[in-house]
């Protein structure tokens, strides 16, 4: 690892390095040196983790030759230390039992946020400035996993502004076009049969630009990437060209929406994280969850009910949330259905990719609001193998009510023109349960700065 360092020789940047009290001070002092002698830039100081059973003495600074900046909550202390020193890399000596791999997931997070590279003898956490900034507002929209509602609450936000300002919406998928595509979503009609055609030709008809244009009626261009890092680094992507072919249009307003975990290479005015109530928060936090939500103003807690989650976890979960960012804004929803075709009077059968548990609370919504009769839910949108069974052998409804998700093209929308049978697609709207003023200052915020 000290290789990467080496190959990373600029006389402007500085080196901080992390070390513990479990080690003896001399190995430690050894290892200092060696770093500086690696590294030809400027020694910024170093951050003292804790751990007193090797500590000689308590004068770290006279022993070390250098500033000595000590934590003692890892929580509230590390980023005012990161500020202090300001390095560009840091370089980890420290081990267990002063740090485990929980404490360096959170670590790797603070130094991301600010702005600074992350390393240890095997590992490198690298910061890299954004590819690309907007000359126009712009809002990044991002996630701590797929299926959180991304795509929903991006086409939402797109259509509220969109009453009063031009917007546009940058998508990235894994399913993405090779070559980035623009839709105008208030000018095409996007069709079942437009949805066919493209999926006849062997393209991802259900890809999230496509989403976003069907249901919130504005431009849409769609990227695709492959890969994702802890951080959310991408391996592969088109989203260069992508950020050209939007800014064409002369949006008001960009919206940058992340696939899965991915944090897109862009420098935005505004960034919301969501995260799914549904989620562990020690996986939230092992992969670099904490980094996604120190860049961003807001949380937006998407499926904040029961069975899939419990108040009791919801509270833990917005606990966390706070100590990680204590001035975050945060917001809690639950996804309704909305259909894109009237279904008042019809037998509807729908097809998901929502969980399982969250079906008594969309049929009862779904009956009531739109006066209909739900007679079967799949939830296996994305298992094909289980719908094409449920497609064959149930046949008791009017209509296919479809998210456009997974499968929904070139299985569920081909299976209705085969089979005669009518098909209808569902955009999933974000209802707030708490938080609306928040998000509502917000969304003035975003028209007012979208000129």
């Amino acid at each position: 690892m000290t290789d990467l360092l080496k190959n990373r020789q600029n006389s402007s940047k500085k080196l901080a390095a992390l070390i513990d009290g479990e080690h003896y001070p001399g190995i430690n002092l050894d290892a200092i040196n060696k770093l500086k002698k690696t590294f030809k830039g400027t020694f910024a100081g170093i951050i003292f983790l804790g751990g007193t059973e090797k500590l000689m003495s308590s004068n770290l600074e006279s022993f070390y030759g250098h500033k000595v900046i000590k934590i003692g909550k890892l929580e509230k202390d590390f980023i005012p230390a990161l500020k202090t020193l300001c390095p560009d890399y840091v370089f980890d000596l420290s081990d267990e039992p002063v740090v485990n791999y929980m404490a360096r997931a959170k670590i790797a997070s603070y130094c991301l946020a600010c702005r600074c590279t992350y390393m240890g003898p095997d590992f490198c956490f690298e910061h890299e400035a954004p590819l690309h900034s907007f000359t126009k507002s712009s809002l990044l929209i991002i996630g701590t996993g797929k299926r959180i509602g991304k795509t929903g609450v991006s086409s939402y936000i797109a259509g509220l502004i969109s009453k009063k300002r031009k917007v546009c919406i940058l998508a990235m998928g894994r399913g993405g076009p090779p070559r980035p595509t623009l839709l105008k979503g208030s000018n095409i009609k996007i069709t079942p049969q437009f949805l066919l055609d493209i999926s006849r030709k062997g393209m991802h008809a259900s890809s999230d630009y496509i989403e976003d244009a069907l249901f919130s009626k504005v431009d849409t261009v769609g990227c695709r990437r492959c890969g994702g890092g802890f951080g959310g680094k991408f391996f592969l992507s088109n989203i260069s060209q992508g950020v050209k072919l939007c800014e064409k249009t002369n949006p008001d307003l960009i919206i940058v929406e992340g696939s899965g975990a991915s944090v897109p290479p862009v420098k935005t005015d505004r960034c919301i994280c969501l995260i799914g109530a549904d989620q562990e928060w020690e996986s939230i936090a092992g992969y670099l969850g904490i980094y996604r939500i120190l860049i961003s103003d807001m949380v937006i807690l998407t499926m904040c009910e029961e069975p899939i989650a419990t108040a009791q976890k919801i509270s833990v979960l917005e606990q966390e949330i706070r100590s990680a960012n204590h001035v975050i804004k945060i917001v809690k929803t639950v996804f309704r259905p909305e259909p894109l075709y009237p279904v008042e009077g019809k037998r509807v059968f729908m097809l998901l990719t929502a969980k399982s548990g969250a079906g008594d609370n969309i049929k009862k919504y779904l009956e009531k609001e739109y006066n209909c009769k739900v007679t079967g839910i799949s939830f296996n949108l994305a298992n094909r193998d289980k719908l094409k069974e449920e497609l064959q052998n149930f046949n008791d409804y009017d209509v296919l009510l479809s998210e456009l998700k997974a499968a929904s093209v070139d299985m569920v929308t081909e299976f209705a023109a085969s089979n005669g049978k009518d098909i209808n697609y569902m955009n999933n709207i974000p209802v707030i349960i708490e938080g609306a003023g928040l998000f509502n200052d917000f969304i003035k915020d975003l028209e007012t700065s979208a000129k």
